[in-house]
């Protein structure tokens, strides 16, 4: 009697049904693994932009993060440029209304609300970082109106800090902005900044494409994804177990023999 080997028994008839049970199941759990996969990443658009003007008050809060849903929300703010005080901001996009875009500078004021909040306003946009701090400069030694003016704009939330030069940044940080030594030490802020459209008062009115959305990573389908994966290994080599231990039970009972 020929000695029994792993592939004689495993091409036996009994076996091959098996395995190819064995298949099927694990085809079952790949198709498993797949479908959680395709959701583990997830493209999350942004809510349509709404055009009801709402209070900035009725929509964040100051001193609390800036949530997805805040973004390009039009706003109502009633708001004083802080004196003295305005910033020229780098790498800015305006769109053209031709489907094309230039690149300038924004012009930046902090400003406190009715309510004593502080709130960062993008007032224009500039060609020329020249254009931009002229009329940044400006501000440093004017007699400004105190009283309160009505904004309204697209609020939009704060970008990560970058190098600055004086009163030219690289980016529009509200963090980066209310630790400038001019203004108080603790200061109540809200998290975003608010594109003013109406009144146009300074250079171009900004003009900005929508944020068009986020991909999420879902570690939970991520973690089940590899779990059917490994079910489906686990099925075939259940199979191959089962075949060495029928190998190991044949030649168990020709010793006996």
């Amino acid at each position: 009697m020929t000695e029994p080997t792993f592939f004689k028994v495993a091409t036996r008839p009994k076996w091959i049904g098996a395995l190819l049970l064995a298949l099927s199941i694990a085809a079952v759990f790949a198709l498993l693994a797949q479908w959680q996969a395709d959701r583990t990443y997830r493209y999350v658009p942004k809510t349509p932009v709404s055009h009801s003007v709402v209070k900035i008050e009725d929509l964040a809060k100051s001193s609390a993060p800036f949530y997805s849903k805040q973004a390009d929300r039009l706003v109502e703010v009633q708001a004083t440029p802080i004196p003295g005080l305005a910033y020229a901001i780098a790498n800015r996009n305006q769109l053209d209304g031709n489907g094309g875009s230039k690149n300038g500078f924004w012009l930046v004021r902090p400003a406190t609300t009715d309510q004593g909040k502080f709130i960062t306003l993008a007032l224009g946009w500039f060609a020329s970082k020249a254009e931009a701090k002229a009329h940044a400069d400006a501000y440093k030694n004017l007699a400004e109106d105190m009283s309160l003016r009505t904004y309204k704009g697209i609020y939009e939330p704060s970008e990560d800090p970058r190098p600055a030069s004086s009163n030219v940044f690289e980016s529009l940080s509200v963090a980066q902005l209310i630790n400038q030594p001019q203004l108080p030490e603790n200061i109540d802020a809200f998290a975003g900044f608010v594109i003013v459209q109406e009144p146009a008062t300074e250079g171009e009115k900004i003009i900005i494409g929508r944020n068009p959305g986020e991909t999420i990573f879902n570690w939970l389908t991520a973690f089940y994804a590899l779990e059917w994966s490994v079910f489906a290994g686990f099925a075939v080599f259940l199979w191959a177990r089962l075949v060495k231990d029928e190998v190991i039970r044949i030649k168990s009972e020709g010793r006996l023999n």
